[in-house]
């Protein structure tokens, strides 16, 4: 991009606005029901879209150790939600990517879109790679994670480096970890160290942003999503109770040992 900007590191109103990533930091009750399960998803407050919700399932499936098969009766509840809750799309390839079965199949029952077309409001955009460390130690210490990202409303900018955001890990101690958006101008003057270094529009907003992480290498379609919303819940590990993104349950049935990167899926 070139000519001017509106850069807004140090605008009062970015930086007295809420940072915190919505999705982050949730809380499931692991021993609903199935049944129990869709019922939250239809009223929760917490729930704020289609993919929160297909995590919620995800999340329920992996800590109960199951991969079903949902049933029509539950398929069509599932699609009642979506039309009830007014909630967009999402693009059927990124169903196909959820690693249980269960979730896999719903891409050829719930509505779907395309990207880029109507139905389809949001943008996905990766992070850096990242190599040689596991999931959960991401989430359980101080970490920043860029991203190069041109809103589409900055029609020009002739700001040093590319345009984009950084998100900062928030160790959640016994808890899982947060996600909040830097907005502050001493968040981006430290990056020298950074493979390329990015400054922030107010125009980008953390209410806007779902993150969740892949494996594999980056921006591969076949690269495995990992839902991080509801890794805060407790799982019963048979020994003790854990987050569910803390528990060897999650780190041995997922094989989080490699690289991989965050994406953020963001509204537009």
């Amino acid at each position: 991009m070139a000519a001017s900007s509106t850069a807004a590191s140090s605008s009062p109103t970015a930086e007295n606005r809420c940072d915190v990533i919505p999705n982050c930091h949730h809380v499931l009750n692991m021993k609903l029901t199935i049944h129990g399960l869709l019922d939250f998803l239809e009223v929760s407050e917490n729930v704020t879209s289609l993919f929160m919700a297909l995590e919620a399932l995800w999340t329920w499936d992996m800590c109960r150790g199951l991969d079903i098969m949902y049933s029509p009766l539950i398929n069509s509840r599932l699609k009642g939600i979506i039309k009830k809750r007014s909630w967009s799309l999402v693009p059927s390839n990124m169903l196909e990517r959820f690693s249980f079965t269960s979730i896999r199949n719903l891409s050829s029952v719930l509505p779907s879109c395309v990207k880029n077309t109507d139905g389809c409001d949001c943008i996905f955009i990766n992070g850096e790679r990242m190599t040689g460390i596991k999931f959960p130690i991401i989430m359980n210490r101080s970490t920043e994670l860029r991203f190069c990202f041109e809103h589409p409303s900055i029609k020009s900018c002739n700001l040093p480096g590319k345009c984009g955001f950084i998100l900062q890990v928030v160790p959640g101690g016994s808890t899982f970890g947060k996600i909040r958006l830097c907005t502050k101008g001493e968040d981006y003057r430290h990056q020298k160290a950074a493979e390329f270094e990015v400054h922030f529009h107010e125009q980008i907003r953390a209410e806007k942003m779902h993150v969740f992480f892949c494996t594999g290498t980056l921006g591969n379609q076949s690269d495995m999503i990992i839902p991080i919303s509801w890794l805060s819940s407790s799982c019963n590990t048979g020994q003790n109770t854990v987050p569910v993104g803390n528990s060897q349950l999650f780190t041995r049935k997922l094989g989080l040992q490699g690289s991989g990167y965050f994406t953020v899926m963001y509204e537009i």
